[in-house]
């Protein structure tokens, strides 16, 4: 029972810092409240070094080094940690800082500074893949992957806004010689798309007006964190739509939206089943079917484990995979595998 319970090894370490960065953030918030706030110069200064300092190194401890990111990514954090202290720290204290207030430019021209150097090496890259492939997007793909871990968070950031923008006239991804088995038509995956969308859309407007009423500087997060979850909604039911479940003569690719994706050799699946119900957990069964708000209809096993490629750097091995498909038989008679 504790087993299932398990944080995945991947998560954990990115868990741990949340929990404890909304713990600190939470204890400074209540030190900027005490009364002698304004009178005791030291807490301006205390509130400002936990934000500045301890944040950014508790996210290299728990995240740079478990994820092996670079060390750039800590400029992006400490932008974040002070438009936190800016927020935290009232503006008298704040300007009484003298030197903190020169920190946003100093970043930026940081930031600029590793743009520049990076430009060079996307576009190199960007032409060596584009003079084995000669297709745009994929070019760009392999050449913002080649930024390692920050390339990732990157292209899944890209490959939102790419098929949020998409309109519903676009045609599916689909390459020669390869079937395409969808898996939105059946389970009723677009109305119950609608309906979360729509439930965000009353959850945003309830939410912002009580922010705007008892915390006007926390509405706009708000604000911002909701259309990021209408534009993820939109993005991933576009995505689900144009890239189907593919079987060509030499591989199979299994993608669910824009989220998961595995590609392997057509001889790696050597069983296919039918699921009357989802399987159990903790029988090893890795369920892909969450996401189109569908129970699993097809147990797919391997000949050896699998990885399946997940956004933001995520990596999850499996032999059994549990996926949801409009056409189930048609899926097993084009296979050639006995059920």
């Amino acid at each position: 029972m504790t087993s299932s319970l398990r944080l995945p090894v991947r998560l954990g370490p990115l868990l741990a810092f949340g929990l404890l960065a909304v713990l600190v953030v939470g204890i400074e918030r209540a030190i900027t409240y005490r009364v002698d706030f304004s009178q005791r110069p030291l807490l301006p200064m205390g509130v400002a070094a936990d934000m500045l300092i301890f944040l950014p190194a508790l996210f290299y401890v728990l995240v740079v080094r478990p994820y092996r990111l670079p060390l750039s990514t800590i400029l992006g954090v400490l932008g974040v940690c002070l438009s936190l202290a800016a927020w935290l720290i009232p503006g008298p204290q704040w300007r009484a800082l003298r030197l903190l207030p020169l920190l946003p430019a100093l970043l930026e021209a940081a930031t600029l500074g590793l743009a520049a150097a990076r430009a060079r090496r996307l576009v190199r890259a960007y032409r060596a893949a584009y003079a084995r492939d000669p297709r745009f997007w994929p070019s760009v793909q392999e050449a913002i992957s080649s930024l390692g871990a920050v390339g990732q968070l990157l292209l899944t950031e890209l490959n939102l806004l790419r098929y949020a923008g998409l309109g519903w006239w676009a045609s599916p991804e689909v390459p020669a010689r390869a079937t395409a088995f969808s898996s939105y038509r059946e389970s009723g995956f677009v109305a119950l798309v609608a309906t979360a969308a729509a439930m965000v859309v009353v959850e945003a407007t309830c939410v912002h007006l009580l922010a705007q009423h008892w915390c006007p500087g926390l509405a706009p997060w708000l604000l911002l964190l909701d259309a990021y979850s209408l534009v993820f909604l939109l993005g991933h039911a576009q995505a689900v739509r144009l890239r189907p479940v593919l079987l060509s003569p030499d591989e199979l690719r299994l993608r669910i939206g824009f989220v998961w994706e595995l590609a392997v050799p057509r001889t790696a699946l050597v069983a296919v089943a039918v699921l009357r119900e989802a399987p159990a957990a903790g029988t090893g069964v890795l369920s892909l079917s969450k996401l189109l708000f569908a129970s699993p209809n097809m147990l797919l096993t391997f000949a050896e484990p699998v990885l399946v490629i997940g956004p933001y750097t995520l990596r999850r091995p499996a032999q059994r995979i549990a996926v949801y498909l409009d056409q189930p038989q048609q899926f097993i008679a084009a296979t050639g595998l006995q059920t």
